[in-house]
């Protein structure tokens, strides 16, 4: 009659060391895990389509924050960037020129010092028109050289794309990253419920929509690419 309490202060005992080693083990996890967005990694979430085909609207993009520690950007490289005139907003698009180089656009084609620049498997028009200079600078540039430290960037979309012929040169300071690959990718939807005040009960819309629609929105195709 004596050892029934004996044993349950023992599974008691157990049961409060699992549960500890439990919150040890998420503590930890999730120590790592602030360590790696803060220090190592950025995820991104692609919200329109001025890098198609390479990155798709909805596609979640893994980029590296010491890529750049070790090495200089490189023309070709995907890279994470802060907008340069528009605090706090990020882009993806590609390097097409770094420092020291010369850089224009005569009909749509890019020229680096003074050579055509071979378009990028994944670039992309998708408009044929050529627009004259005195109306649109998307398919025409006057000739710049990249100053030191910063790059000129273009998204691979170069037709429908906000890029370096509208905002200009881009600091290396403003890269926060250089892209690794997809690591998840799902279809937009734009009649998908919205955040919105009061928010509790648009945010358990979105919850229960998300996971109803889950399974025929991902693109697994997409998945490390």
């Amino acid at each position: 009659m004596i050892e029934k309490p004996k044993k349950k202060k023992k599974r008691a005992k157990r049961k409060l060391s699992r549960t500890a080693e439990f919150f040890k083990a998420a503590f930890i996890i999730l120590v790592i895990g602030t360590i790696l967005r803060i220090f190592v990694v950025t995820p991104y979430e692609v919200s329109d389509n001025s890098m198609q085909s390479s990155l798709l609207a909805g596609d979640f993009l893994m980029t590296s924050q010491l890529a750049y520690r070790f090495d200089k950007p490189k023309v070709g490289d995907l890279i994470l960037l802060e907008h340069p005139l528009k605090l706090g907003q990020k882009l993806s698009r590609r390097i097409v020129a770094v420092e020291g180089q010369r850089v224009r656009i005569e009909s749509k084609v890019v020229y680096v010092d003074d050579k055509p620049l071979p378009d990028f498997a994944t670039a992309k028009h998708s408009d044929n028109r050529i627009l004259p200079r005195e109306f649109s600078d998307r398919d025409f540039m006057s000739s710049q050289i990249v100053t030191p430290g910063h790059v000129f960037v273009m998204g691979d979309n170069r037709d429908q794309t906000e890029d370096s012929r509208d905002f200009g040169l881009v600091p290396t300071a403003n890269i926060k990253g250089k892209g690794l690959f997809v690591y998840f990718s799902w279809t937009l939807d734009p009649n998908a419920p919205k955040m919105e005040s009061p928010y509790i009960v648009p945010a358990i819309q979105i919850f229960f929509y998300s996971l109803y629609t889950f399974p025929s929105r991902v693109r697994w195709d997409r998945f490390f690419i």
